[in-house]
């Protein structure tokens, strides 16, 4: 019984965690095509630039970006204090498109 349960709890979440997955690892193999044919600034290059920029300067690059491989940004965490910030990123050009909060 309690095998049971638990192969249908593991399968349950496999499937609900495929697409994520499949499109967490395309954006990836987007990312790493688009680095080898030269079209975007090398992530540890752009996360220096922001880290360099005031006021993230200030703050503590968190790591784990997210990369939108349609609009070729990227999301990167840094915390300010107690909050966490997220840095929108042209990953072109390195230009900060955006900031929440």
């Amino acid at each position: 019984m309690i095998r049971t349960l638990t192969l249908s709890l593991v399968s349950a979440l496999l499937l609900a965690a495929s697409p994520a997955a499949a499109r967490v690892e395309r954006d990836q193999d987007n990312m790493r095509d688009a680095a080898a044919q030269g079209q975007v600034i090398p992530l540890n290059r752009l996360v220096a630039e922001v880290k360099a920029r005031p006021p993230y300067s200030g703050m503590t690059y968190l790591g784990g970006p997210q990369f939108d491989s349609r609009r070729m940004i990227y999301a990167l965490k840094f915390m300010d204090g107690s909050q966490v910030v997220i840095v929108y990123v042209d990953a072109r050009t390195g230009r900060i498109v955006g900031r929440k909060p």
